[in-house]
């Protein structure tokens, strides 16, 4: 009768070592797999709060503005204007007026106030704010209202690099009255009045953000009007 042979211990510690090797491969694939799993919607949610955070911080700039009544040039506290160094080729960007600007708006003395604020949106660059501050050295402009002398003296202040590309939202003709029947129209680009060469300001702006292929995009209202103190709109004399 012949005897059965086991494994010996040579071969039993090999199998062990070879089984040890595969279980720890195996932990350190799914230990890698759970940390990318984890990560990711970390980097999403981070995206997305930085969309969030742009959005907030332009509303509550735009609503500082709207509650100064700084532009006397009519209802809109916001307007279209060119800075220092643009061209009559160049479109006007959205500007509007901080007199108390938040702790974004620093210049070499200190936070700045009595802030002067551009939207300048590059496809190739980002999202970016033009301002210069009434603390500075200013001379009066070709239409009369204070501003650096030179374009360099503007100060040029990124937002988000993530910008990818911007929409304004218009409701209804410029010239349409109070009864007309009105529409939504989305333009790349400014309106201009083609007799007038006047560009017309938006009502919105539909701001696009881009992120490893995934877009997010935040609407800003813009159509603010200058309010008395009592929050009844003022007539016009």
């Amino acid at each position: 009768m012949k005897s059965k042979k086991g494994f010996s211990l040579v071969e039993v510690l090999l199998a062990l070592a070879v089984g040890g090797i595969v279980l720890m491969a195996a932990s350190s694939l799914l230990v890698t797999i759970s940390q990318a799993w984890a990560n990711r919607p970390a980097t999403r949610d981070a995206f997305d709060a930085h969309v969030n955070g742009i959005a907030h911080f332009l509303t509550a700039m735009l609503e500082e503005a709207s509650g100064s009544g700084a532009n006397s040039k009519g209802n809109n506290v916001i307007e279209l204007a060119r800075p220092v160094g643009f061209s009559d080729r160049d479109d006007p960007l959205i500007k509007f007026y901080l007199p108390e600007a938040p702790p974004f708006f620093y210049w070499p003395h200190g936070l700045a106030s009595r802030v002067h604020t551009y939207f300048q949106f590059d496809e190739g660059e980002g999202f970016y704010l033009l301002w210069y501050t009434e603390l500075q050295e200013l001379e009066k402009g070709e239409n009369g209202i204070l501003q650096p002398e030179d374009e360099d003296q503007l100060f040029r202040s990124q937002v988000s690099p993530y910008f990818s590309e911007v929409y304004y939202c218009y409701y209804g003709e410029e010239e349409s009255a109070e009864g007309d029947q009105k529409e939504w129209a989305i333009e790349s680009s400014l309106e201009e009045n083609v007799e007038s060469g006047k560009f017309r300001l938006p009502d919105f702006i539909k701001i696009v953000f881009n992120w490893e292929e995934e877009n997010l995009e935040r609407t800003i209202t813009l159509a603010i009007k200058n309010q008395a103190p009592s929050g009844i709109e003022e007539e016009g004399r």
